[in-house]
């Protein structure tokens, strides 16, 4: 039996993502990843903003690398400037998990999320994009407060 469990299971609608997307090595990742949450702030106010919540999603996988795109779920791309990347999300089911600890240590969950949990579960991945959700809780200057990661799936 896993360690990790999902909170929840959510039918998750649609959704525009706008922010800044990065290609990332798995063996990199631990330590670039925070360095892009400042790149992604330096943008500035991002129009069309749905809510208040960050998210860091996660697609397009290989065997050596991912992207991440720290970004903002937003009503419309219509009026986002050239330099915001855009990526849709499409509706899902989630199995939603809670990340309590240090952001520091989130590396940890998603690598029992997805080589525990997963593989164990009567689910498979819905290869759709997978996302963290960052809502006032958590504390950016911390890295505490806690945070969600979602991960789509679908049964086997």
């Amino acid at each position: 039996m896993s360690a990790v469990q999902p909170l929840r299971f959510v039918d998750g609608e649609p959704m525009l993502m706008a922010g800044l997307r990065r290609r990332h090595t798995f063996a990199d990742a631990v330590r670039d990843i925070p360095a892009q949450w400042p790149e992604y702030d330096a943008l500035g106010e991002i129009p069309a903003r749905v809510d208040a919540i960050e998210y860091g999603v996660e697609c397009g996988a290989n065997a050596e690398s991912f992207e991440y795109m720290c970004a903002a779920h937003v009503a419309d791309f219509a009026s986002l400037p050239p330099h915001f990347h855009r990526i849709r999300v499409p509706a899902a089911r989630y199995a939603v998990f809670e990340h309590a600890d240090h952001i520091g240590t989130l590396h940890a969950t998603w690598q029992s999320i997805l080589h525990d949990w997963l593989p164990n579960s009567e689910f498979r991945s819905a290869q759709t994009p997978d996302f963290e959700r960052y809502d006032a809780r958590f504390d950016g200057k911390t890295g505490l407060g806690g945070l969600e990661i979602w991960i789509s799936v679908v049964s086997r």
